[in-house]
Parts: structure tokens; sequence; C-alpha cells
């Protein structure tokens, strides 16, 4: 593997994202697609994890991976959960129902399960919506950062050649859309498909493939 050069592009893909997902949550009436922003950001964490393993193959510490997403993320994804947590405690009584569990699972980075299981609807305007509901993005970061440098170090001892991986990370993203495509029903509210880590893994994958080929 060779060192590629830092792709100015993608600064300008994160920003897009980043702006989409805030317009449609101001809800403009122009940015209803704007939540499709979450989607270019997790093909770009495929790519850029993906590329930073493979570029340190050779010498790649699980552990010291970790540490280093662990010293990214949780500093500043603790303190808002900590902020939160004390805004809802003195500002509105009337969403401590299910913050304690909404903040167990924020800290656990599996919020986006506990929203599934608990039936948290992402699109429902009505109701009392969790004040950590958009934490189910950086708890399918986190699953994504925890598991995947073992499959792809697994897959790279056991294909030797990338050609072989890529394959078979292509065949995997085609898995999980697929598994999209079943789970999906227009007739219903899609928040399963669209928390679900195993739903969201093509476009994971998808970001992985790029990286490898």
């Amino acid at each position: 593997m060779h060192n590629r050069p830092y792709i100015n592009g993608l600064d300008g893909l994160r920003a897009f994202a980043i702006l989409s997902v805030v317009f449609y949550h101001f809800s403009f009436s122009w940015a209803k697609g704007g939540f499709l922003g979450v989607d270019i950001f997790f093909v770009l964490s495929g790519y850029l994890v993906t590329s930073k393993i493979l570029l340190s193959q050779d010498d790649f510490k699980v552990k010291t991976f970790w540490k280093g997403r662990l010293q990214r993320l949780l500093p500043s994804a603790y303190l808002m959960i900590m902020f939160t947590v004390l805004w809802v405690m003195f500002f509105n009584h009337g969403l401590l129902t299910n913050l304690l569990g909404d903040a167990i699972s924020s800290i656990s980075y599996t919020a986006n399960w506990w929203f599934i299981f608990h039936k948290l609807s992402y699109f429902d305007s009505f109701g009392s919506p969790s004040p950590l509901k958009h934490i189910w993005f950086l708890a399918v970061q986190e699953q994504f950062y925890i598991i995947w440098p073992f499959i792809l170090m697994m897959g790279l001892k056991i294909t030797k050649k990338t050609d072989r991986l890529s394959r078979m990370i292509f065949i995997g993203s085609l898995l999980s859309a697929a598994l999209m495509g079943i789970l999906y029903n227009p007739a219903t509210d899609p928040s399963r498909v669209y928390y679900g880590t195993d739903t969201r893994a093509f476009e994971l994958l998808i970001g992985s493939f790029l990286a490898v080929v």
C-alpha cells in the first residue's frame, strides 16, 4: 500500500453533509431530504477508517486504534450528554421519563438499538422526542470502529490480495442493502432501517470498498 494524498474534496463533502442535516432539522421546506447527509458521513467514515488501517497494516494495533478513536470522540460526546441531561432536569421535566435509559445507551454507544427496541421514531414530529436522539449516529460509528478492524485484518490474512478483499467488502455491502430492502415497509415508520447498524453497514462498507480499490 502506498500513501495517498489527502483529498481536499472530502472537506467540501463534510461541509455539505453537515449543512444538509442542519437545514433538515430546521424544517426548511427545501431541505426535506437533508437527513441524507448522514449517508455521506457514513461513506466518508468507512473510507477514512479503512484507509488508515490499510496504510498502517504492518504495525497496526487495535488497542492503539481504539485509543485514538476514543480520545477523539468521547470527551465531546460525554460533555454534550451531560449538559443535555442537566438541561432536561432543570428546564424540561417532561422529557425525564425515558432520559435515564437514553443517557445510558448514549454513553455505551448502543443508542441506535435502544431507540429501535423502544420504537422511538426519528421522523415523528409529534410526541416527546428524546433530546439524545441524534446520538444514534455516533453509536453506529463507534460500533463500526470496534468491529471493523478485526474483520478487515482477518480479511487481509485470508485473501492476501486486495482485489479479493474488495469483492468481499462489496458483497457485504450488497447484503446489507438487501436487508434494508427486506425490512423497509413504506406503510410503516422507517426508523428501524434508518437506525440499524446492520442496515447502515452498506454505506460504511461502500466507503471501505472505495478505500481498498
